[in-house]
């Protein structure tokens, strides 16, 4: 059970079951500030989280149309480091602090981890994401960096295949360009096209603040309203649409292609195409997983099968990736026999969509499922991630086992019938060069 406390601008979230809390805050400048308490421990965290990701390349903003290059959700997270006084990474580390940031297709973060001095590290973390600085030069480097680090990725089997993947299951929805974007589409990128999406997708009001550590929470609430407040911009909140592509359900489709390898490599793709979020992508997410894991888990007869006769390896994937709005599986790896493998998956599918799965092994799982998310309490940095992760898909990390439970085995084996059909999956080959 969840239970709300609600002040005049705050509230605490409490899940009796888990024995945790969490405090919320409407911070004056608009940003939202959520504490998870993580008491006695030295180290803490903050992160500074945009509702802004690469899917974001089209939108209307208070009517105004604007269409933006891909790649540039990307580019701005490495251009907010820059300031004019220099790198803001120099700052955290001459403080003992490591930073980093990372941009998924929802959603761009920027944290921090420190022992010590976490009130001015938070400082530079609110002024490095609030404000902008976009010299022309910095920005020219910037672009023929990150244009070598695609050009470079093309070397890479693991993005490559993954990459053919997505470009084969998605015709026409932005999932199917990297979150980088192509050299193309990066060239395009400039210091006003930065400064239009950081004042759109950086106004406070499109922020969380998470902070994961040992403070008293009307403290910290003060310290984060006093500093966001120094550095949040006086302009109006954006009222921003987002604008999607209606993506085909069927694709069916192979992609092969030679390079560079020791031995072949077969990505097999299924997309959801329900636009979930919340509880609802949550049960989706899970009732997948389990039965990913009931079907391919090492312990599975197929995986003991398939590794037996030499078909896969240690890298062999079997996952569902999913952020609110989107979700797709991939099964596959490194094999000696391609075809062979992709027969061996099928019909593995296939036979659990007709059989359905075994009841007690499915219980097993839901356990070990809740043994993991149990352990992301056990420390600052687990905990922050696990919300972040959970904010990603508009869900409550709470909610996790009420929802674990309500997974039934009907709930997976209708999961697996409907996910894993033929035409809406994918194949991605690479090839050994002949």
């Amino acid at each position: 059970m969840i239970a709300s406390a609600k002040a005049t601008r705050s509230r605490v979230v409490t899940s009796r079951r888990l024995d945790e809390k969490r405090h919320e805050s409407l911070l004056a400048c608009g940003m939202k500030l959520v504490f998870l308490p993580r008491r006695g421990f030295d180290k803490k965290l903050a992160f500074v989280v945009s509702d802004y990701g690469s899917l974001d390349r089209e939108w209307k903003n208070h009517g105004r149309h604007v269409v933006v290059p891909d790649g540039i959700a990307h580019f701005l997270e490495h251009q907010l480091f820059k300031k004019q006084r220099g790198d803001m990474t120099d700052e955290f580390s001459r403080r003992g602090a490591y930073t980093n940031a990372h941009t998924s297709h929802t959603m761009t973060a920027f944290y921090f981890e420190c022992v010590e001095r976490f009130e001015e590290n938070l400082a530079t973390l609110l002024e490095m994401t609030l404000t902008s600085w976009f010299d022309a030069q910095l920005v020219n480097t910037e672009r023929d960096i990150i244009i070598q680090e695609i050009n470079q990725y093309r070397d890479n089997p693991n993005w490559v295949g993954y990459q053919q993947l997505l470009e084969t299951l998605y015709l026409k929805y932005p999932l199917r360009v990297d979150i980088a974007g192509t050299a193309q589409t990066v060239a395009a990128i400039t210091p006003e096209l930065l400064e239009l999406c950081h004042t759109t997708f950086y106004h406070p009001t499109n922020l969380t603040l998470i902070v994961s550590g040992d403070f008293e929470p009307r403290a910290l609430r003060k310290l984060a309203d006093d500093l966001a407040s120094r550095f949040a911009p006086v302009s109006p909140a954006p009222r921003i649409e987002r604008i999607r592509p209606t993506e085909p359900e069927d694709t069916s489709v192979r992609a092969e292609r030679r390079m560079t390898l020791a031995r072949p490599r077969l990505l097999l793709g299924f997309k959801d195409l329900k636009p979930r979020r919340g509880k609802d992508l949550l049960h989706a997410e899970l009732a997948t997983a389990l039965a990913l894991d009931c079907l391919f888990s090492r312990e599975s007869e197929a995986y003991e099968r398939m590794y037996g006769q030499g078909l896969i390896g240690g890298d062999f994937t079997a996952a569902f990736q999913a952020e609110a709005g989107f979700g797709y599986a991939i099964l596959g790896g490194e094999t000696k026999e391609p075809a062979a493998l992709e027969q061996h998956l099928w019909q593995t599918l296939e036979q659990a969509g007709a059989r359905g799965l075994d009841a007690a092994v499915l219980e097993r799982k839901k356990r070990k499922f809740l043994g993991r998310y149990l352990r992301n309490f056990n420390d600052p940095e687990s905990t922050a991630y696990s919300y972040l992760s959970a904010l990603g898909q508009k869900s409550d990390l709470f909610d996790f086992p009420a929802v674990l439970e309500q997974v039934t085995v009907g709930d997976v084996d209708e999961r697996v019938r409907n996910l894993f059909e033929r035409r809406r999956s994918a194949a991605s080959l690479l090839l050994p060069m002949a």
